[in-house]
């Protein structure tokens, strides 16, 4: 396990289940962040969660995990969805998200629009309404060459409170209700998320660590990317899941303190 680590260049975080859940700060998170500045080590903490800003992302890790980061450690899927727009030359979108996740579309070039879209982007959204449910649903059908991205594809986002629905249930709702599907979904555990992430680093996908506690989206997106892996068992998946899954993990870790220790010493 040492040998491999001593390898990697790149250590990539998810956010919820990994370093905090909900509102508190996991085991060790602040300590192995803390520890990787001070060796001056590269780290990214990636994120699904498309209802903050990039600045609202940047000051809730901040002030939850007690520790300072510049924006080259943080990356969503909002920023993923931006890139791949601008990329194709969408401009205007119906945008279903939270008003500030609409808001950086807006300061990126792609112009909210309800009545004739370029694309549908499906963010995970609480102040959705029954309004934009319906709006999305009748673009859907009216025209099929529409393109339908979302965000991510997360069914539940954990908070303090229990489980509650996100984008991946409300996928759910439009295909029952127009038989439609994304074309493309940008978070985890799409590889697009790591690419972006490596973007200006000169690294190789064999220096890369991703830790996450979802198999499903963290585990498979660097099984998809070839990078190593590790399982944290403080989320969502545990270790019965781990061996039963397609989706294999290099390491399995109960928390974050192997990796403390690790870099403690090294």
């Amino acid at each position: 396990m040492e040998v491999i680590l001593n390898k990697i260049q790149l250590f990539i975080f998810d956010v919820d289940g990994t370093l905090l859940l909900g509102s508190q700060p996991l085991l060790y998170a602040t300590k192995v962040l803390e520890l990787l500045k001070e060796k001056e080590m590269d780290f990214v903490i990636i994120s699904n969660n498309s209802s903050y800003s990039p600045e609202e992302n940047k000051q809730r890790l901040e002030e939850t995990l007690d520790i300072e980061l510049d924006y080259s450690n943080l990356f969503t899927s909002i920023q993923a969805s931006i890139e791949y727009l601008k990329k194709k030359n969408i401009s205007s979108s119906y945008i279903v998200g939270a008003p500030l996740m609409v808001e950086e579309f807006k300061r990126n070039g792609i112009e909210q629009n309800s009545e004739n879209p370029e694309a549908i982007v499906l963010g995970y959204d609480k102040t959705l309404t029954y309004d934009k449910i319906k709006t999305v649903a009748l673009l859907l059908q009216r025209d099929k060459r529409i393109p339908f991205y979302a965000t991510h594809a997360d069914k539940t986002c954990p908070t303090d409170d229990g489980k509650i629905p996100d984008v991946g249930s409300f996928l759910k709702m439009f295909k029952e209700a127009t038989n439609r599907t994304p074309d493309m979904v940008f978070g985890k555990p799409n590889d697009i998320m790591i690419k972006l992430s490596m973007k200006g680093r000169d690294i190789k996908k064999s220096e890369v660590l991703i830790i996450g506690d979802r198999l499903e989206t963290d585990i498979q997106m660097a099984n998809i990317a070839s990078t190593y892996s590790a399982l944290v068992l403080t989320g969502d998946s545990n270790e019965k899941d781990a061996y039963e899954s397609n989706f294999k993990p290099t390491f399995i870790w109960k928390n974050l303190e192997f990796l403390y220790d690790f870099l403690k010493n090294n």
